[in-house]
């Protein structure tokens, strides 16, 4: 499902699996002028025949202390009530949080009296807050932009074409508004769409890896099944694979079988990656078992002829704050993360090696049909 919110200055288009639209164009403020028309363009798609689509449209103002403030808010405490009540990071932090919103004016909305306790407000939590009490933490997860995208599932591939199209354009203007963003997406015949379809976007793109913003990774020409498909088929992805990033984009050859959504693993890949210099392997969907759980999350995969590959299994799952009252754990990790405190304390909770590790993986985005980060 899309919406589409275009002036002559700006456009950006998003795309979400579950039916409701949420869009944020930052930079519409800057062009849009008061008097003037601007034009709103709606493009919706469903498979069903069953009325499936919703629209929800709301217009606001973004001014850019408040949500500063809403946002430095909201993640610390996201994170204290998760934590249990005797917590000592939620001790110190709920009582900053309190008096950060006792310092905020709220008798008139919009007054500069509001405006003014919003800057003192900010002030106060940086300096109580992200300036002392957060520090430097033992545990690190490190999160990538991302987009899954089923080039095959529930749609014809023409819609698999716009919708690569659709998501990589609010990459690009992510990229534009955020300079610190990164972004990684596999499957060089996403790449290939792109090139035939939108080649301004393409040379764009194409920018954005050249400066090292945009990651292109994966080893093969699809995310492909490793069940049915023989040994000769799979090096040949890995062979096209990598012609085609090093041709178009001057990039070495990958060295990771990224492999987030597929729903077998012949265990031939550990030789075929090494022999095809494929160094590390990435998956989350082995976590999917129903009744029993891989014991590591990293570890060294030995395949059948005694070759071991690097293994990584991407742990981003919602955090239980009282596992030890859950009956049955849930093991099951998504490769469309989210970037809330739930789901990055969770992808630490999840992981299973931490006499390893402190530092563990997440990719966020909406996927499977596209849409990527918001």
């Amino acid at each position: 499902m899309l919406l589409l919110m275009r002036t002559k200055e700006v456009g950006r288009s998003v795309e979400y699996m579950d039916n409701r639209i949420s869009l944020y164009v930052a930079q519409y403020g800057k062009c849009a002028i008061t008097g003037h028309e601007h034009e709103f363009g709606l493009y919706a798609y469903t498979n069903s025949t069953a009325p499936s689509i919703t629209l929800q449209l709301q217009v606001s103002l973004i001014h850019r202390e408040v949500e500063k403030l809403y946002y430095d808010i909201k993640v610390p405490f996201e994170a204290a009530v998760l934590q249990k009540e005797e917590n000592l990071q939620r001790l110190k932090c709920i009582p900053i949080l309190a008096r950060t919103i006792n310092l905020l004016d709220l008798r008139k909305r919009g007054s500069t009296e509001f405006y003014n306790s919003v800057l003192a407000a900010n002030r106060y939590l940086q300096e109580n807050y992200y300036d002392t009490l957060c520090g430097l933490q033992e545990v690190t997860v490190h999160s990538i932009g991302h987009t899954h995208i089923d080039v095959a599932w529930k749609w014809p591939l023409r819609q698999t074409r716009e919708k690569v199209l659709r998501s990589f354009q609010t990459v690009l203007y992510l990229m534009e508004e955020y300079p610190e963003y990164k972004f990684m997406s596999s499957q060089p015949q996403l790449y290939e769409f792109v090139k035939e379809d939108c080649p301004k976007m393409y040379e764009q793109i194409k920018e954005r890896i050249k400066e090292g913003r945009w990651e292109v990774e994966g080893a093969m020409w699809l995310e492909a099944d490793c069940n049915l498909t023989s040994g000769e088929s799979l090096i040949r992805q890995i062979l096209h694979g990598n012609r085609f990033f090093n041709e178009e984009f001057d990039v070495e050859d990958s060295q990771i079988l990224w492999l987030p959504d597929v729903f077998g693993y012949s265990a031939a890949l550990p030789q075929i990656l090494q022999k095809s210099g494929v160094k590390y392997f990435m998956t989350t969907k082995i976590a999917w078992n129903e009744y029993n759980q891989i014991p590591n999350d990293v570890m060294m995969w030995k395949g059948i002829d005694g070759t071991e590959i690097l293994t990584y299994f991407i742990t981003t799952t919602n955090y239980n704050p009282y596992p030890e009252l859950t009956r049955k754990p849930n093991i099951s990790t998504t490769y469309n993360g989210r970037q809330n405190a739930s789901q990055i304390m969770g992808t630490w909770q999840r992981f299973q090696n931490k006499e390893l590790l402190t530092d563990v993986l997440t990719c966020y985005g909406y996927g499977d049909g596209g849409g990527g980060t918001t």
